[in-house]
């Protein structure tokens, strides 16, 4: 009886500090990244896309694709407008 005790006490006492070992989170250039986030990391020359994920209770970049996504901007001139030209006499 009094080791179920104790072994119930040790559970409830370690609950805690086990729900705060799974609130890591992974850092690139000095931004940190929850769990599940993704960003582009740069190494050695090269970039690809990785997720922050869990392995054997440490966080860690697990790569998705290589190369990272790009957004392209197009710069729009602005239409050429045409004024009435007034007949001067």
């Amino acid at each position: 009886m009094r080791i179920g005790v104790l072994v119930a006490g040790l559970a409830m006492a370690l609950t805690p500090t086990m729900a705060d070992a799974h609130n890591c989170k992974c850092r690139n250039r000095g931004v940190m990244f929850e769990l599940g986030q993704t960003a582009c990391l740069r190494v050695d020359g090269g970039s690809y896309l990785a997720r922050c994920e869990m392995k054997l209770n440490v966080s860690s970049w697990t790569r998705i694709q290589e190369g990272c996504p790009v957004t392209e901007r197009s710069l729009k001139r602005p239409a050429l407008t045409t004024w009435p030209l007034r007949q001067v006499m």
